[in-house]
This record gives structure tokens, sequence and C-alpha cells, in this order.
């Protein structure tokens, strides 16, 4: 019996070490990766910026489903806003977050209802999501774990690094992961896995005019759960970054 539990105790400890060794090594990665980008020093620096991006939805047969090209304002500094506006029928539509609140208004008409509102701050979050990698992912309680070189659907490698922002234990919680070119250390690619899907997003070309490195060209694909690219579902533009004070 004493045996068995020397042996539990070491086969712990060894998980315990791989584990660690696993997110010392993601937590290399991105430190060199924020870096590349433009320094930690620079984002921190960074009131707030604003942009204008083009969306552009397709159906799986390639066909054009949809187009939007929103004004989007991010503050950062003394604490997070937003501001999104775009025209979609000949009708202007605003959403802003003030840092408590939620508002909405389609033409001089506000939105009131709690649940619209509600939906509408997680699509601010999600906008803001895909904006501020890789200098958000040391920041707060993340699960990292470093999975060396990946090979992409485009057969380049990449190095690789899961995480997961959230309850690992719930289903619900979405899962990362991000491919960094192994020289450069350029964020290259993302993988998302939601509730219902998986998406591979492409960073084309990037913009560095406010000392950090932004997306200027984005494609996202569909995958199945092996990367498989099925179809391309959006392509998207960034142009006009500006500094907000």
């Amino acid at each position: 019996m004493k045996k068995l539990q020397t042996w539990v105790l070491i086969i712990c400890l060894a998980i315990i070490s791989a584990c660690s060794s696993s997110e010392n090594q993601a937590i290399a990665l991105l430190e060199k990766a924020i870096q590349a980008h433009g320094s930690q020093v620079r984002w921190d620096e960074l009131r707030g910026f604003e942009f204008v991006k083009k969306t552009m939805l397709y159906e799986e047969d390639g066909s054009e489903e949809s187009m939007l090209v929103q004004h989007i304002q991010f503050k950062l500094q003394p604490y997070f806003e937003a501001n999104l506006n775009w025209e979609k029928d000949s009708i202007e539509h605003r959403v802003s977050f003030d840092g408590l609140k939620t508002r909405y208004y389609m033409g001089s008409n506000e939105i009131l209802n709690e649940g619209f509102l509600a939906s509408k701050k997680r699509e601010i979050d999600a906008a803001f999501y895909v904006m501020d990698k890789p200098f958000a992912l040391l920041q707060g309680a993340k699960n990292l774990s470093y999975e060396g070189l990946v090979t992409l659907p485009d057969g380049r490698e990449m190095e690789s690094i899961q995480v997961i922002d959230g309850d690992p234990n719930d289903p619900k919680t979405d899962v990362w992961w991000y491919y960094f070119h192994p020289q450069t250390h350029q964020l290259v690619a993302y993988k998302v896995k939601t509730a219902d899907h998986y998406s591979l997003v492409y960073n084309l070309e990037m913009d560095r005019s406010l000392g950090v490195a932004f997306p200027m060209k984005r494609e996202s694909f569909r995958v199945d759960s092996l990367g498989n690219i099925l179809y391309l579902r959006a392509s998207y533009e960034f142009t006009n970054y500006q500094k907000l004070d």
C-alpha cells in the first residue's frame, strides 16, 4: 500500500510539473509576441482607439449574405467605454457602453428592452475581444497551455497556445487557440470553439500606425473539430485607425 501511495504521489507531481512547464512555455511565447506587436508599454499607453470595420458575410455556397460598415470607438482609460455606429436600411444604429450602462438607438428611438441591451453588450465585448490580442492574454485568470508546432490548413507551421478564458469545466466556455509565427512571433491566426461551431481566422495584413499591431484584413472560415476548412464565413477590413485622447 505504501508503494502504491508513493507511485500515485510521483504521478501527480509529474502531471503538475508538466502542466506548469506547458503554462510557462505559453507565457514565454506570449511575452515575445507582445513585444513583436508593439510592446506592453505601448499598449498600456494607449488611452483608446477608433477605426472603421467592414464585415462581409458569406453563405456556404460562397454567395454574399450581408455587408456591414461600422465606425467603432474603444476607450481604454480611465475605464472601458465603447461606441459602435452604423447604417442599415437608411436607418442609423448606435450602441454605446459608458462603463456602467449599455444604450441603443435606432434612429431617434432608444431601445429599452433589457434582454436586447444585454445581447448588444455581448456584441461589444465580442468586438473588443478580438482586438486586444495578444496583449490581454497574460491578464486575468486564464488557463494557458503551449501545444508546440501545429500545421495550419494552408500548410504553414505555427507555434500554438490554447487559451480557456473562463470555467474549463463549463461546456459553454469558449476555447481559443492562437497561432504565432515561430520566428517573428506575429499572431498569424486563431481558432475558437464556441457552443455550436469552430472558426479559424487568419490575420492577412496588420496596421502599425498607432504603434501597436492591429488587424487590417482578416478572413474567417468555418472549420470542423479537426480544423479542416468547410467554407469562408466572413472577411473583414479595418481602416482609418486613430488614437483617442
